[in-house]
């Protein structure tokens, strides 16, 4: 390969992909998922004091948020962290489910 092939097949390989814009979707995915949890711990916190409940749909869809990142992350960067904190928080996921759907069957 001479060196325009190669810069060729680079340029088609990084097509579309803005390296700031990655960066800066990396931060807001973090700072989203902060806020996230942080609004999850006040909705529990504000159902228990009212109704003396657990907010369990409040978990439920942050746990399935965490899980879809992780794995994505993992898909994308292969490391074997990422597959276990998916692994965690979607098992986690699958536990507010079931209660979840238990406290609306009974």
């Amino acid at each position: 390969m001479n060196k325009e092939e190669i810069l060729a097949k680079s340029r088609n390989e990084n097509k579309g992909m803005d390296i700031m814009e990655l960066q800066s979707l990396e931060k807001a995915s973090k700072v989203a998922a902060k806020v996230g949890m942080l609004l999850c711990c006040f909705v529990a916190v504000m159902e228990v004091a009212v109704t003396g409940q657990l907010s369990l749909g409040s978990w439920l869809i942050y746990f399935g948020i965490l899980c879809t990142l992780f794995f994505m992350k993992y898909r994308l960067m292969k490391k074997r962290h990422e597959l276990l904190l998916s692994i965690f928080y979607t098992m986690l996921f699958l536990l507010f489910l079931i209660l979840f759907l238990l406290k609306l069957l009974c």
